[in-house]
């Protein structure tokens, strides 16, 4: 809903001869927004396909109330030239021109952290969230919101200014505390509730004037999509299995984890084996003879041994692609919110192993609130809930029945709640083979859940609208159908 702010003077608002409008644009839904991570000065992450839909509304209802913009700015960072470029080309607008003074505030030790509401990682983080004023900033890089507001200034003094007559409208893609900061800086108490909060909604805009040698506010918070467009919740979470070959690429190769990531899965699953010699690779099954045509297990291969014979199949002989390391699939899929890992080998799990998996982890800048240990081996469950009961655990979970008439089922599944504390349950939906009714009482027993394998659009229309949390899959691109 609109709320304007109007704190220039009558006269002024209707007599000027020349002023220069400015519309500050937060970016469209990022897959790290939906996963409630803080960005920041993470540059990588990018739009959803809803934060891509977002982006044309906005520029469809811009381009309808008659707004034209001379320039367009935008931060550097993924996610807003994105949003930025899809409004130029959806408008024929001129090309966005990339301006480091408005890219979103850095967070430091906070960002790529999860948040929820009453669940923070700190008090501190709390303070960002419902006391802004109390927030200290901490970390490498941290800022201030009067840093923030400085840089702000600056970029409106000496950029902004100097068009005063010779355009009458520019455009800035920037992000959410650069939106909290325009209100802090232009309007202080005057400013609507909503205005303040740290988080701005995805795609609304704040509108400052530049007249009589000032800025003023004119208006916050509108938006130029209908809001029940994208007030609706947006379906499961995607869980990228196996790296989410989409049926054509080998499993748990470069090119599948690279197809998780173009197609803007939300949760990568990593399945994990150590080799002889003790290297974390990535193999759903214990031995390579379904992938590679080598029935020799991995434990007892050498990784070089491994990388110097083995090559996944393709069309059912050896092809280019080789196993790959786990530090190798973090590179790649890094901008993916969430991770699952999974220690396969049963047989196999050490406390030392899954140690150095959390250390690989770490050293790719991966924070454990991002992370959960999902899985159908209980001496990881048990060894995760003693040692790093933070980590979030779910537990693979197959029905013994198909259909309602399961409830020996259900109760099987709170005791496996109860022993390991779990935070999910991953529950079989193999053709159809849960029913509505389980993931209802599941959901009301206070677990996140998500269902495996969804392998089609048909099976992901079924369970669509199921209150399920996420639907693992290696056929992505037909369940995004």
């Amino acid at each position: 809903m609109r709320k304007a702010l109007v704190f220039l003077v009558a006269s002024a608002l209707l007599g000027a001869d020349a002023a220069v409008e400015v519309y500050f644009l937060r970016h469209g839904e990022t897959t790290w927004n939906r996963a409630k991570i803080l960005q920041g000065s993470i540059s990588y992450t990018d739009l959803t396909r809803r934060g891509e839909q977002m982006a044309e509304a906005t520029a469809r209802g811009m381009a309808e109330a008659g707004l034209s913009f001379g320039r367009i700015y935008t931060s550097p960072y993924r996610r807003a030239r994105h949003t930025a470029e899809i409004i130029a080309r959806t408008n024929g607008l001129p090309n966005p021109m990339d301006e480091p003074r408005i890219r979103e505030m850095c967070f430091g030790k906070y960002e790529g952290r999860r948040y929820k509401p009453g669940m923070y990682a700190d008090d501190n983080m709390r303070c960002f969230f419902e006391e802004p004023d109390r927030y200290v900033p901490q970390g490498e890089g941290a800022e201030t919101f009067a840093q923030v507001g400085a840089r702000l200034r600056d970029f409106l003094e000496n950029e902004v200014k100097p068009l005063d007559g010779k355009v009458e409208r520019v455009l800035c893609v920037a992000h959410s505390l650069v939106l909290k900061s325009v209100i802090r800086e232009f309007a202080g108490d005057a400013a609507p509730a909503d205005a303040k909060k740290p988080l701005q909604r995805n795609c609304c805009v704040h509108v400052l004037r530049y007249d009589s040698g000032k800025f003023s506010i004119v208006e916050t918070g509108r938006i130029f999509y209908r809001p029940e467009q994208f007030d609706t919740p947006s379906g499961p979470m995607v869980v990228a299995h196996r790296g989410a070959g989409d049926l054509t690429m080998p499993e748990a190769s470069l090119p599948a984890y690279s197809n998780a990531v173009a197609m803007a899965c939300d949760i990568v699953k990593l399945d994990l084996q150590e080799t002889k010699d003790g290297v974390a690779v990535m193999s759903h099954d214990n031995t390579l003879e379904r992938t590679m045509g080598w029935s020799a297990r991995i434990r007892d291969l050498t990784y070089a041994e491994i990388l110097d014979k083995g090559r996944f199949l393709d069309g059912g002989k050896p092809g280019n692609e080789k196993i790959v390391r786990l530090e190798q699939a973090l590179a790649i899929v890094k901008s993916i919110p969430e991770f699952w890992i999974d220690f396969k080998d049963s047989q196999n799990f050490s406390p030392a192993f899954a140690e150095k998996v959390l250390a690989t982890l770490a050293a790719a800048d991966i924070d454990t609130s991002r992370v959960m240990m999902a899985t159908f081996n209980r001496d990881a469950l048990t060894y995760f809930l003693e040692k790093h009961p933070d980590i979030r655990r779910v537990g693979h979970f197959s029905l013994s029945n198909t259909g309602d008439d399961n409830a020996e089922d259900m109760r099987n599944a709170l005791a496996l709640r109860d022993r390991y504390k779990l935070f999910g349950i991953n529950l079989s939906a193999k053709k159809g083979a849960t029913s509505l009714k389980n993931i209802e009482f599941l959901k009301r027993s206070g677990l996140w859940v998500s269902l495996w394998f969804i392998q089609d659009a048909a099976v992901a229309d079924k369970y669509r609208y199921s209150g399920a949390d996420a639907f693992v899959s290696d056929h992505v691109s037909l369940v995004r159908k």
